[in-house]
């Protein structure tokens, strides 16, 4: 057994759904006319489901066989089920003629990157050709703002809240400081952090210091200044409608980034702090994540690791790479190994010796020239 077997296999469950998916839709089209608005009630004593898990599931395998290029991915295990309902997502919002352009085009970079990955650069590419759809589904998706209780076993219950991606990042941020500034016990991180968010909302008080809560925000000055529309990235999250991010940049410090016209990629960053915090700006303004494979694990919440063993002349921008401590020990205590590129890219090679890479991210469009 190796990696193809594993790649195979997971490949089969793309293929299977999408089959039954083609099952379902044959079998309703064969139903009675007067039948097809009860056929949630057919298959589900037949899936042992619910009504409401038959529901679902027609109404996927009906969208997913309208999404041709989709689902034919989907069929020969090109893309995952994961992949492809998100992808199915993005398109709701769009005129069928920019639907189906967006369709391929997500398809194809779906196939060779992770789901974070295509869903961000989905989100870019349509807030390219088509601003106002991105500022319809986000006020679309705030107006479903709520609270929400699970109840789970063993005398727990899980708590969601949906709010904007800037709201959720400065409440998450807030936590997160108060958690860290906790006195030493025997607690695990995550568990300071619920702690600390239940003390909040019950309206206790933390004897811990709260610092100042922040977010990073990246936006083109051309759309800061209503020249244009492109969005902003907001790290750890992603791509936000211009208005978005013009209404949380008009609060907060701003910082000017020069950007390589070619590739969109951060060089420069304005000189506000000494130089190693301006190092520490520029390379996550270049790599927001952390550089593992599929990791998003935001920069700012990451160590700086010298890809190269430091050697008291090696940190440079060219050296150092954002990981996380999961992936930087990983590379420190194992036989992973990477390597920093002239182009920027990161490339990892594990003890099997298949390599990856991981690129940085442009925070601007390259210039049309």
């Amino acid at each position: 057994m190796d990696e193809a077997d594993v790649k195979t296999a997971y490949a089969a469950i793309a293929q299977a759904i999408a089959a039954f998916s083609g099952v379902l839709v044959d079998y309703l089209a064969g139903l009675d006319s007067r039948d097809r608005e009860f056929a949630e009630n057919f298959i589900a004593p037949v899936l042992k489901v619910s009504p409401i898990k038959g529901t679902r599931l027609i109404d996927r395998a009906t969208e997913l066989l309208e999404h041709r290029v989709v689902f034919k991915a989907m069929a020969e295990g090109r893309i995952d089920e994961g992949k492809s309902l998100m992808i199915l997502d993005l398109l709701r919002t769009l005129p069928i003629a920019q639907a189906l352009v967006v369709e391929k085009v997500l398809v194809a970079h779906a196939e060779n990157s992770t789901y974070s990955a295509t869903r961000q650069y989905g989100v870019r590419y349509i807030h390219r050709i088509d601003p106002d759809a991105a500022e319809r589904r986000h006020k679309a998706k705030h107006k479903a703002r709520l609270v929400e209780k699970f109840n789970l076993e063993d005398g727990m219950s899980s708590l969601r809240l949906t709010m904007t991606a800037h709201d959720a990042a400065l409440s998450y941020d807030r936590i997160d400081r108060i958690a860290k500034a906790l006195p030493k016990d025997r607690r695990t991180l995550d568990q300071k952090r619920s702690d600390v968010a239940k003390d909040l909302l019950h309206g206790r008080e933390t004897a811990a210091p709260q610092g100042q809560t922040m977010v990073y925000l990246t936006m083109p000055v051309t759309s800061a200044l209503g020249l244009t529309e492109e969005p902003g990235m907001l790290s750890g999250y992603g791509p936000l409608p211009a208005p978005v991010a013009k209404d949380i940049a008009a609060g907060g410090v701003w910082k000017r980034i020069l950007t390589d016209p070619k590739t969109g990629m951060a060089e420069e960053i304005s000189n506000i702090y000494r130089p190693t915090d301006k190092q520490r700006e520029l390379i996550a303004a270049r790599y927001p994540t952390c550089t593992a494979i599929g990791c998003r694990q935001p920069a700012h919440r990451c160590d700086l690791d010298h890809c190269c063993p430091y050697n008291g002349t090696n940190t440079t921008i060219k050296n150092l790479r954002p990981k996380c401590r999961h992936h930087h020990r990983m590379k420190t205590h194992t036989n992973w190994t990477c390597e920093n590129r002239d182009d920027g890219t990161h490339t990892w090679t594990t003890p099997r010796g298949h390599t990856y890479e991981t690129a940085p991210e442009p925070i601007a469009e390259p210039a049309p020239f």
